[in-house]
């Protein structure tokens, strides 16, 4: 579950979906501030900083490029990395619906992230090759 090449598998849902979700023990949890917590045997739970007053979220593309989920990601890649983090095989981001596709597309157009990251929302034939 390492995904393709080595790059942990990045997915993203609501925070709906989330509550519902079972947890599997080896994905990491990023989820936004006032999103529900959910129940659930995960791996572990971050709170992502909360959404600016703008009504974008944290990976928002227009007002911070890499946006704080990408900092977020690289951070915690590095920490599982260097063994202060338990080794996650997946991380879910989640944020409000509609919040959503901008997340997405912020996601995908860092270069770091889809370095280090597989997004699990896209055919593996899609995926950028680096």
């Amino acid at each position: 579950m390492r995904g393709d090449e080595g790059r942990i598998a990045l997915d993203l849902t609501d925070d709906a979906a989330f509550a519902r979700m079972p947890g599997d023990g080896a994905t990491l949890v990023l989820r936004m501030a006032g999103t529900d917590g959910g129940g659930g045997q995960w791996l572990d739970q971050l709170v992502l900083p909360a959404p600016s007053p703008f009504a974008h979220g944290g990976g928002c593309a227009c007002c911070t490029p890499d946006g704080a989920i990408a900092a977020m990601l690289a951070d915690l890649f590095r920490a599982r990395v260097t063994g202060r983090r338990p080794w996650f095989a997946r991380v879910l981001v989640v944020v409000p619906a509609a919040l959503r596709a901008g997340t997405r597309q912020a996601l995908e157009a860092n270069r770091v992230v889809a370095a280090r990251y597989r997004p699990a929302w896209l055919p593996v034939a899609d995926t950028p090759a680096h």
